[in-house]
């Protein structure tokens, strides 16, 4: 048992906020200080001495308690916990640090992230050394871009732009491949390395733009694994955005967003809407009124049929956000013309496999226009029987082991994770919960909601992402990530459905969204055993997918795209002589009619397996394309 403590440094962090990065960052480093209190009895006063906090050796406790109460930790503060913590703790790695979630909760620019933890401090003797190596893994690759971006940094402060462009020429060669090689990591199921390398990718591309912009449009409009590298573009937006680079940089991405929806259809992940997310984080005075291709952007998709309840929610919540903060001459248009999406949201007949959903995307959207908010941190009331599910779930959370001050700011954080119709800040909740190391209790929550919510599809594919993210590899989130899939595929077996009768799209959807989950959540370094657990109970459901003809796998090609990005990110090492089920199914997929399908499954082929039966990461395939 730990030593007793004075409990008068647990402040409470309720998180009535969902849009305060300072609310949200003082919950993670809270629940990081809590779980090194449980598992090593290291007292937060402690922790606040040792990184240097406050101004005399009497006030480091309270100056992090203040700091806590007062809802905001300086970047100092963040830096300081980071090193402390991750000395002490080293299993923070999975979570994250504390400034990496600062830097993807925050709109900065670069000047103002001069202390991240991000930076690696290395002597600038040994820049050209770091940067010329050719690093033979992830951190290895993140420390190379750390460096540079350090280097990049430090000139910056001289107001002297020949001496960032002779860093540009010094390292051009270099920065193409490390450019490559960053990409290949944030392409990879979600880690704090993930989430990293995207940062790294955007805060570089803010000072050689014309050196990284060909490798990122390539990966967007070339490879099927190109959703998640629109985060790091929308980094480099908030980065770059009153910078030098800023009207080459905002015509590429208005190229970009007047292709999104074709670039959606060629993705891996048709409904990730992170497209959308850089569209609301585009400056207004970017994209003014009367010729408005943001408000363009977000108005195709919110109105598109085909597009997932994820796409439209979080294409109308942005244009609200974008006018009610912007409070322009085109507000009271846009509130017009959203009440009347409004309308076309509860009209049951436009989607009625997931009328619930829309529904609820009409009550919130009316919710915040009626009260005035940009984004919902209360909830409005509806009587169907899935809102109830939720509540359950979230009063589960009082049976998880929770820490009293952190467990109002956990329920609420669970429900902006399954209820909030924006999506920027359901992917927020997530990553802090994750960070906070209150990942566990979460887990348990969205497993019992899968568990209890078997009527709508739109709900379950919401807890089946949310669960893919919360990084917990133990045999009770295998359970509910697999048996979630399997029921998934169930109701799309030909005895589900006549045979004159299309499958509902949600239906489809689920099916592509509980395989990601999987494949999100296994397949990570350190999860390898787990993850070839799940894939062997999920082996009928993959072999269907990777051997079905006609018209059947024509109207199930996303679930075979899920089913290739799960066999890659999940592949073992070969054993027995005999290959791996991955292998085997990559290259009955490398076959499919979907393009897409076949190009990831081909691209897997081509570098995953080596001749000795060991599986290659995806570094190994730099040169190529993701």
């Amino acid at each position: 048992m730990p030593p007793r403590r004075n409990r008068d440094d647990r402040v409470k962090q309720d998180i009535p906020d969902i849009t305060s990065a300072s609310q949200l960052l003082c919950y993670a480093a809270a629940g990081q200080l809590e779980l090194l209190y449980r598992k090593r009895g290291i007292t937060q006063g402690t922790v606040a001495r040792a990184a240097g906090l406050g101004q005399s050796a009497a006030t480091p406790g309270p100056a992090l308690t203040t700091a806590l109460r007062n809802g905001h930790l300086s970047a100092r503060q963040l830096n300081g916990l980071d090193e402390i913590i991750g000395a002490l703790d080293p299993g923070v790695d999975g979570t994250g640090g504390l400034s990496s979630l600062a830097l993807r909760l925050s709109a900065e620019q670069r000047r103002d992230m001069k202390g991240s933890s991000l930076t690696a401090r290395i002597p600038p003797s040994w820049t050209m050394k770091t940067v010329t190596d050719v690093p033979d893994d992830e951190v290895g690759v993140l420390i190379q871009a750390s460096a540079l971006l350090s280097e990049f940094m430090t000139v910056h402060k001289l107001d002297m732009p020949s001496a960032i462009t002779d860093i540009r020429e010094r390292y051009r060669n270099e920065m193409d491949l490390l450019v490559q090689r960053l990409i290949l990591i944030s392409v990879a199921p979600p880690t704090s390395r993930t989430y990293d390398a995207q940062i790294l990718l955007g805060m570089l591309a803010s000072y050689a733009f014309d050196l990284t912009r060909d490798r990122l449009e390539a990966q967007l409009r070339d490879s099927p694994m190109s959703f998640r590298v629109w985060r790091a573009i929308t980094k480099l937006v908030m980065l770059s955005k009153d910078g030098e680079q800023a009207e080459g940089l905002r015509s590429w991405v208005a190229g970009l967003l007047r292709d999104a929806g074709e670039l959606r259809d060629r993705s891996l992940h048709a409904g990730y809407s992170s497209d959308l997310e850089l569209a609301v984080a585009v400056p207004a005075g970017w994209s003014p009124s009367g010729q408005d291709w943001v408000a363009q952007a977000l108005w195709a998709r919110a109105r598109r049929q085909d597009a997932t309840i994820r796409e439209r929610g979080t294409a109308a919540m942005g244009l609200w956000e974008r006018a009610i903060t912007a409070d322009g001459p085109a507000r009271p248009g846009t509130e017009r013309d959203l009440r009347d999406l409004i309308t076309e949201f509860r009209d049951a007949q436009a989607r009625p496999d997931a009328a619930a959903g829309l529904r609820w995307i009409a009550a919130t959207l009316e919710h915040a226009m009626d009260t005035g908010q940009a984004v919902c941190n209360t909830w409005p009331e509806v009587e169907d029987p899935w809102f109830g599910h939720v509540q359950q779930a979230a009063d589960h959370l009082d049976d998880q082991d929770v820490p009293a001050h952190l467990l109002t700011g956990t329920k609420n954080l669970f429900r902006h994770m399954i209820l909030q119709n924006a999506g920027v800040y359901r992917r927020q909740a997530i990553e802090t919960v994750v960070t906070s190391g209150m990942n566990q209790a979460v887990a348990r929550a969205l497993g019992y909601l899968l568990r209890n919510e078997e009527n709508e599809a739109w709900l379950r594919i919401r807890a089946q992402a949310a669960l893919g993210f919360m990084q917990v590899h133990d045999y009770q989130a295998e359970r509910d990530l697999t048996d979630a899939c399997v029921q998934a595929h169930r109701r799309l077996e030909p005895h589900a459905t006549p045979d004159d009768a299309y499958p509902a799209r949600s239906q489809v959807t689920e099916l592509h969204a509980s395989l990601f989950a999987v494949g999100d959540c296994f397949g990570v370094p350190g999860a390898g055993a787990r993850a070839a657990d799940a894939r062997e109970k999920l082996r009928h459901v993959l072999t269907d997918l990777a051997t079905m003809e006609g018209d059947r796998a024509n109207r199930l090609r996303r679930p075979a795209r899920a089913a290739a990005y799960l066999l890659t990110v999940t592949a073992q090492p070969a054993a027995g002589g005999k290959e791996d089920l991955s292998q085997e199914l990559l290259d009955k997929l490398s076959q499919h009619k979907d393009t897409v399908t076949a190009s990831l499954s081909q691209w897997a082929l081509s570098f995953r397996f080596a001749p000795d039966g060991s599986i290659r990461p995806f570094l190994a395939s730099a040169g190529g394309s993701a």
